[in-house]
């Protein structure tokens, strides 16, 4: 079937009653259907509810096809009227259950997430709507991968039942009932926690399970418990805890999970027995005798939170025959409920039947947190299902053993060989050191702190709750780190560079990269929802100063994870490609100061410093390669570009613009390189002709050392998209703006904010209109929003190209109207030079460069023991051009030179 929403043209719709009716025909009066719907749901439902929920169905059946059962869509509109009401108007939710709403409407949960995330859409409900859904579909996600994670686990531990487990009650307690306290008692606790992590609930779970097993134990009810376990288990632990044991066997994180139990589930699970929410005795024991009176508690404090909510009943989750859980087959059958309606029919459309085949919608929610290898990473990284995990739980539980492994030792104080590298510029480095780490700590608890306040205890819960362990995780990590980069630049720059190289490493903007960049793989190893460069902006560091240690900590680090150095190469992607470029960006006045402006792509290509071997192994390749001294160059690599102290110092006076490793070359280097692997593939993409290649690329890089401005306060993909749709349109190409959206879009770092929001300069140009029929269908708004932004681009531009940022109000519009706007008026008279037919215009046409996979970060670590470094010698590069070969044809001696 195709897509369930069509937009209507000359089609008819169906009437709620079934009926075939066009669609100004359509009755204005809620149907039967609807109205039983509504009365089922509640008989003293309110009629301006009714109303509105009825006027949203019919406002959208009059714009959109609605195909399939309308029972669908009178549910969706039915919930997303109440939930859009008091989600805007702060009202007080309508107390009706989701669980009982599909129920009536006979409709299986996966179908209804399906048809209300698309009718968010059709009613164009506000981003508090559509984060309302995905949480909900996030939430019942979770539950489902943690159900059947909890059935390897109940059978290993627990025993199973008798022929007639009803018999064989052990004070009121049998398998089947124990089966459903535990997961009830998870799943409450998890509510009250307001966390959707994934690895938290994990450990959650391994908490419950190690609750109950201790209380079994405690209240003689034994018998319940598998009796392999209990005698294959050397409980030693404190309060007869197998939570260590559960960790190892089933992949836990022990010291994240222990410190989860004894600064979250135990403080919870007492404030709940004073309390009265359950009935437990002295020290939480006696929860499972009182089987009967807390499952009642629990049902009814879940059904609460869940009417509350909006949320799914995970309840349903829980099997009629409790032997089904100890047949290990159940596992891939386990979350079928979702894919069930009230009557039993299965979900019929085949192509969702494709998506939730394996494991339901939970997949769903796994794609949207797994990151995609950026493209300048394709070349060298090997397929990420051959050595990752491949389930939601075990993937979360694999970065974070990988981040703990890494932390076992005791990096929290300085070795004594890094010590005596570190004494050369200070009588007491640890001391200074834990100075400037102390600061950035506190720092960052008092964001974390100022956040809940603003945003609610539920934003980032789990990373709240855990903050401490967070903090030491980042400690540890920074240390780490240094002590790695320490004794690599020794190892290669040699005893006779210890002072210098001492001074670099206690510099105040180094260490603060080193933590930043330490705390950004905790917040991601987390899954955190802050994302860069959050890390960044609470610590105030410039975007171009943090980048320069990501290369170090790569090359110095080899145990870290394959996912890991994916990430650290994602933000080192979104520093070049639009941080850096930001308008109080140093690198402003950096360029301002240069003689030359931005470097051309050849003046900092690899190729052209003599002597260099591109496969050359080594640390940081990007600051070895110079006539300067190592030393030098390393002082360049750290420096701001303009210091005073340090520029006197330089033994040539003008080594900004003549060194091949400076900080400014070094950057434009990585930037030319990502421009060129983006261009490259788009370019493939819409099929653009070697020649329209070659103009494409000439003018981006007209673009960067002529037209800096336009890169300010702006993204590096807005303009590339820019220059090659001018010059499609020069080579009288048929290719639209669309067309390069669309398949932009496809690359790994697209997102809509990049076409949809583009700054505007408040003294642009008149416009100069080169369009095409798409152009005028702008892809945002009709009138551009109003931000404030802290600083904007200065119409004063230098000789070089460059702007100055000021502060003052900014514009934002999309793609399409700075195209037309402001980008062809900075460059059409150079475009005009690139036209076909014009000869003797002064340009040569430039190459995209020839883009090397491990150019700039040759090490890259795949798997646990599987690394990828380049070989020794250089290999000869690909023809310019395509080689013909036919077999009957071609001579042999041409087959010779293929070889």
């Amino acid at each position: 079937m195709a897509e369930d929403i069509d937009m209507k043209s000359e089609t008819s719709s169906k009437s709620p009653t079934g009926q075939s009716e066009t669609v100004d025909n359509l009755q204005v009066e809620p149907s039967t259907t609807f109205l039983y719907i509504c009365k089922q749901l509640d008989p003293k439902i309110d009629e301006d509810f009714i109303e509105k929920a009825w006027k949203q169905y019919d406002t959208v059946g009059k714009q959109y096809v609605l195909e399939g059962k309308q029972l669908t869509w009178y549910a969706c509109a039915v919930y997303l009227s109440m939930w859009q009401g008091s989600l805007l108007e702060n009202a007080v939710p309508k107390k009706y259950s989701l669980a009982k709403l599909l129920k009536i409407c006979k409709l299986s949960v996966l179908e209804f997430f399906d048809k209300g995330t698309k009718w968010v859409e059709m009613i164009n409900g506000p981003r508090r709507l559509k984060d309302h859904i995905s949480r909900v579909q996030s939430s019942l996600a979770v539950s489902a991968v943690v159900f059947k994670k909890l059935l390897p686990i109940f059978r290993k531990i627990f025993a199973p039942p008798y022929s007639n487990d009803d018999e064989d009650d052990v004070k009121g307690l049998n398998c089947k009932k124990l089966f459903s306290l535990l997961w009830t008692l998870f799943i409450v606790m998890r509510k009250q926690f307001n966390s959707d992590d994934l690895m938290n609930s994990f450990h959650l779970l391994l908490c419950t399970v190690d609750f109950i097993f201790q209380d079994l134990r405690r209240s003689e009810m034994t018998c319940l418990l598998d009796g392999d376990f209990i005698n294959a288990v050397d409980i030693q632990h404190e309060e007869d805890s197998i939570l260590e044991t559960l960790c190892q066997i089933f992949e836990g994180v022990v010291l994240d999970a222990k410190h989860f139990r004894t600064h979250c589930w135990l403080p919870k699970m007492r404030r709940m027995s004073e309390e009265k929410t359950i009935e437990t005795g002295e020290d939480l024991t006696n929860f499972a005798a009182n089987e009967f009176i807390n499952k009642k508690k629990l049902d009814s404090i879940y059904e609460e939170l869940i009417v509350k909510r909006g949320e799914m009943d995970e309840r349903m989750f829980l099997p009629a025959d409790i032997s089904i859980v100890f047949d290990e087959a159940y596992d891939e059958c386990a979350v079928q409920r979702l894919r069930r309606s009230e009557d039993g029919d299965n979900l019929v459309d085949a192509d969702m039947l494709l998506r939730i085949s394996t494991q339901s919608c939970l997949e769903r929610l796994q794609d949207q947190r797994q990151q995609r290898t950026p493209l300048s990473g394709r070349g060298y990284v090997i397929s990420a299902e051959q050595y990752c995990p491949a389930t939601p739980v075990s993937a979360s539980l694999y970065n974070a053993s990988k981040l703990e492994a890494l932390l076992q030792d005791n990096w929290r104080r300085l070795d004594a060989e890094v010590e005596s590298i570190l004494c050369h510029s200070c009588q007491d480095p640890f001391e200074k050191i834990m100075n400037i780490v102390s600061q950035l700590s506190e720092r960052l608890e008092e964001v974390i702190e100022n956040e809940g306040r603003l945003d609610g205890a539920g934003y980032d819960a789990s990373f709240r709750q855990m903050f401490a362990v967070r903090k030491n995780n980042t400690e540890s990590l920074f240390f780490r780190f240094l002590h790695k980069i320490a004794f690599s630049e020794r190892d290669r720059l040699g005893s006779g560079s210890i002072v210098k190289l001492s001074a670099v490493l206690l510099r105040e903007d180094f260490l603060k990269a080193l933590y930043v960049c330490a705390l950004q793989l905790v917040l991601f190893t987390y899954e955190s929802v802050r994302e860069f460069p959050w890390s960044l902006e609470i610590m105030r560091l410039p975007a171009i100063h943090f980048y320069k240690v990501i290369e170090l900590i790569i090359r110095a680090d080899s145990s870290l994870s394959r996912e890991m150095v994916k990430h650290l190469n994602k933000v080192e992607e979104r520093v070049l490609e639009e941080f850096a470029w930001s308008l109080d960006s140093p690198l402003w006045p950096s360029l301002h100061r240069r003689t030359d402006g931005v470097p051309s792509s050849q003046a900092v290509s690899l190729e052209t410093l003599e002597g260099y071997s591109v496969r050359q192994p080594s640390l940081s390749q990007r600051y070895t390669l110079s006539p300067v001294k190592p030393l030098a160059k390393r002082r360049l690599e750290f420096d701001d570009d303009d210091s005073s102290c340090i520029a006197a110092k330089r033994r040539v006076p003008d080594a900004e613009n003549s060194t091949p490793t400076s900080a400014t070359l070094l950057f434009f280097r990585k930037v030319y390189y990502l421009a060129a692997v983006r261009l490259r593939d788009l370019c493939e993409r819409v099929r653009l002709d070697e020649k329209g290649r070659q103009r494409a690329w000439t003018l981006f890089e007209h673009v960067l050392r002529t037209e800096t401005s336009l890169m300010a306060g702006r993204h590096l993909d807005q303009n590339l998209m820019c220059c090659l749709y001018v010059v499609a349109k020069i080579g009288q190409q048929n290719i639209s703006f669309h067309d390069i959206m669309y398949h932009y879009r496809h690359q790994p770092q697209a997102t809509s904010r990049v076409y949809r929001r583009v700054l505007v300069e408040n003294t642009s140009s008149p416009p100069i209109i080169l369009d095409d029929g798409a152009s005028h269908d702008s892809v945002g708004s009709a009138s551009g929003d109003k931000f404030r932004s802290e600083s904007s681009v200065s119409g004063a531009v230098t000789g070089s190209g460059t702007a100055t940022p000021e502060h003052q109000n900014v514009e934002y519009i999309d793609l399409i109207k700075y195209y037309n706007h402001i980008f062809i008026a900075h460059v059409k008279s150079f475009v005009q030079k690139l036209q076909p037919g014009i000869a003797e215009s002064g340009v040569s046409l430039l190459s995209i460069p020839v883009v090397h996979c491990n150019r700039l970060s040759p090490q890259r670590s795949v798997s646990d023991r599987i690394t990828v470094t380049p070989m020794p010698t250089s290999l000869p590069s690909s023809p310019s051009r395509p080689y013909r070969y036919i077999f009957d044809k071609t001579p042999v001696k041409v087959g010779t030179k293929f070889n």
